[in-house]
């Protein structure tokens, strides 16, 4: 535990023989699993900012990464409310050049990379309702997870508790904004499963800005023994419509509610369906060393109707494997 001491009056100190007395503060210790490894924050050879729980579920009603992202140093979170160009994310620079989603910084759902190999994903992927732990991962320490210079952004699901638990949030807003999430999770012996069902709309502040998604996500570990975890996950994400005002031009600032130039005549849109599942499995050898291996499956369509009356269509399909082993030498210190 960390502990930090305040001497009060350290200037009399030298003044008068007199020692005012020391208060002392325990600070909650805080374990990051960056480099595959748990290990202390304070500890990981690199610049790692960990957000917990509460501060997730303080941030509304958790649709958007740009609404916890935005106080991590050297992240730059815009979020422009259009839900067809998603969340423009940068990590010191990188991915500032990207028009939309994310480019140059790799994104991790419970260990399953939710980017293509270049770099490129969308944030909206990822369930924010179900999420117990995001960890934001910058400079060149980010390497060690392939092509991701920029930084690394992991997400964590939830554990299932000892006791069966249901939840259900409801959050309602202006411009029509719906957004709900049931989940459920439940422990037999050394399984636990966690399923989380969310859905998401907004009519928008501006016209032809209309957006409609759900998601399910579910995780299912297995601890079979002290040093051996398995996880198997599940994440589907559906989003059927997201209408594009696209940008204004000079002469109509002053009515920012209006569309931009044939986004409702052309109908500019964009719809998304992805489904993810995986395999982790997480092995301790002996000591620090640890053993990682994934296997996982994704399909993610992209459709997007654009204001020049044609359409672009995109259809990936990849299946990966993936072992690592990461160990830990600790140099012996001397007096």
């Amino acid at each position: 535990m960390k502990s930090v001491v305040v001497f009060g009056g350290l200037t009399w100190a030298f003044l008068s023989p007199w020692v005012w007395a020391q208060e002392q503060w325990v600070l909650p210790e805080v374990r990051v699993s960056s480099g595959l490894l748990e290990q202390r924050q304070f500890d990981a050879p690199g610049s790692v900012q960990a957000i917990e729980a509460d501060r997730i579920r303080a941030s509304g009603p958790q649709v958007n990464l740009s609404d916890v992202l935005s106080a991590v140093p050297g992240v730059v979170a815009l979020n422009r409310n259009n839900y067809a160009q998603d969340v423009q994310i940068s990590i010191r620079g990188f991915g500032a050049r990207a028009a939309f989603g994310l480019r140059g910084i790799r994104l991790f759902a419970d260990g399953i990379p939710a980017t293509t190999p270049d770099g490129q994903g969308q944030a909206s992927t990822v369930s924010m309702t179900s999420m117990e732990r995001m960890e934001v991962l910058t400079g060149p320490l980010a390497q060690i997870y392939g092509n991701a210079s920029g930084g690394v952004i992991q997400t964590f699901t939830r554990e299932a508790g000892d006791q069966p638990e249901a939840r259900t949030q409801l959050h309602v807003g202006s411009y029509g904004l719906r957004r709900s999430d049931w989940q459920g999770s439940a422990r037999t012996g050394q399984v636990g499963v966690v399923a989380d069902y969310s859905t998401f709309s907004t009519n928008g502040y501006r016209d032809n800005s209309a957006a409609r998604r759900e998601q399910l996500n579910t995780v299912i570990t297995l601890d079979r023994d002290s040093g051996t975890r398995h996880k198997f996950i599940v994440n589907l994400f559906d989003m059927p419509q997201a209408l594009d005002p696209l940008g204004l031009t000079q002469d109509k600032l002053g009515t920012p509610w209006v569309a931009g130039t044939n986004a409702m005549s052309a109908g500019t849109r964009k719809a998304v369906h992805q489904e993810q599942v995986g395999w982790v499995m997480n092995h301790h050898l002996q000591g620090d060393l640890v053993l990682n291996t994934r296997v996982y499956r994704g399909d993610r369509s992209n459709l997007q109707y654009q204001s020049s009356s044609t359409w672009v269509g995109l259809d990936r399909k990849s299946t990966r494997l993936n072992s690592s082993h990461t160990d830990i030498s600790r140099m012996p210190s001397s007096a």
